[in-house]
């Protein structure tokens, strides 16, 4: 049985595979307890998705945090190519078919394509979000054991200096350009009043 990889370990696991590469193209690790790298102005952190636990897995993503606030988050795995989705795709379905699968598997509802709601084997679930790699979206990368993030690695060292240049041009969080429109439209109306 494989074991699963909780948040603290997932951090020092994948600081550990990252941070030679990291090193190498100038940048420092963080020393709080998350795999974090600045340089400059600029930081780049993994993320845990909040929907992690031990019967269905965990997925993260990278971020890059630009000056002093949150705003400037950006998600960094927007930069992946035509390629690069491929490859990632691939490995994707590899470690998803490793999953360990629930006994019994239930069926629970989720949002289908139509936007109504479908029964799905509660096994099946990683697997819902596969348009991830079609075009520019959010992606996030699926694992349940060590074995899974040396796998990732293995897919991001090659692409780590491309994805975290500065001068490639950077997709902010869609939530994130909502916030910003709020405080400043609150920021207009309290002008009026």
């Amino acid at each position: 049985m494989r074991d699963y990889v909780k948040s603290k370990d997932f951090h020092r696991h994948m600081r550990s595979l990252l941070a030679p590469r990291f090193q190498e193209l100038g940048w420092e690790s963080q020393t709080a307890g998350k795999c974090s790298f600045a340089r400059g102005g600029r930081v780049c952190w993994l993320q845990v998705s909040q929907y992690s636990n031990s019967l269905m897995g965990a997925k993260f993503t990278i971020n890059m945090t630009e000056g002093s606030s949150s705003a400037g988050n950006t998600r960094v795995l927007f930069r992946l190519n035509e390629a690069d989705r491929a490859v990632g795709r691939a490995l994707e379905e590899d470690i998803i078919a490793r999953l360990p699968r629930p006994d019994p598997d239930p069926e629970i509802e989720v949002v289908g394509d139509n936007g109504g709601t479908v029964l799905v084997k509660l096994g099946d679930l990683p697997r819902a979000n596969s348009r991830q790699w079609e075009g520019p979206a959010d992606v996030w990368l699926p694992y349940f054991s060590k074995g899974d993030l040396d796998d990732w690695a293995a897919f991001l060292l090659p692409r780590l200096e491309r994805l975290i240049a500065p001068s490639s041009p950077e997709t902010v969080d869609p939530q994130l350009w909502a916030q910003r429109f709020r405080r400043i439209m609150g920021f207009f109306r309290s002008k009026r009043g």
